[in-house]
């Protein structure tokens, strides 16, 4: 049985490793959480073509992979060597698997947005950077020795 990535554990993983992240993570948990934020846009009850696929990865790519150096049809093959995706006998299409996977997801990561949790996370991120600075150049208080 697959383990299971909740909706908790995903909004605290996925900014951070979008983020932070210079190559692809080595541990089971972060690399399965960028696949399965690879997919979540897709509908699981249809099948797509490959131009369709491509497509949406490619966007993924744009939006979260640049810092992996990792192309959409790498991405591709992730997905279908891990289980989130297969594909049919001719190559051609499509057919999501949320259980097919190393790990199975809480469905409600499909209503998250993705591109505002990182950017959250960056400006939430970059107001503590701040904060320590100015705290860090603030004038002690207290007696003088």
């Amino acid at each position: 049985m697959p383990d299971y990535i909740t909706r908790q554990t995903f909004v605290d993983q996925f900014p951070r490793l979008i983020s932070s992240a210079r190559e692809l993570p080595r541990k089971r948990l972060p690399f399965n959480i960028l696949l399965i934020s690879a997919i979540v846009r897709l509908d699981p009850e249809r099948s797509y073509d490959e131009a369709e696929v491509n497509a949406e990865l490619q966007r993924w790519v744009l939006e979260f992979g640049r810092n992996f150096k990792l192309e959409h049809v790498e991405l591709r093959r992730f997905l279908v060597d891990s289980g989130y995706l297969t594909r049919d006998s001719e190559g051609s299409a499509y057919q999501l698997q949320p259980a097919g996977g190393s790990f199975t997801f809480d469905s409600g990561l499909r209503e998250l947005d993705l591109v505002g949790l990182v950017a959250d996370f960056v400006s939430q991120r970059e107001a503590r950077k701040r904060a320590h600075l100015e705290d860090s150049h603030a004038p002690s208080s207290g007696r003088e020795c």
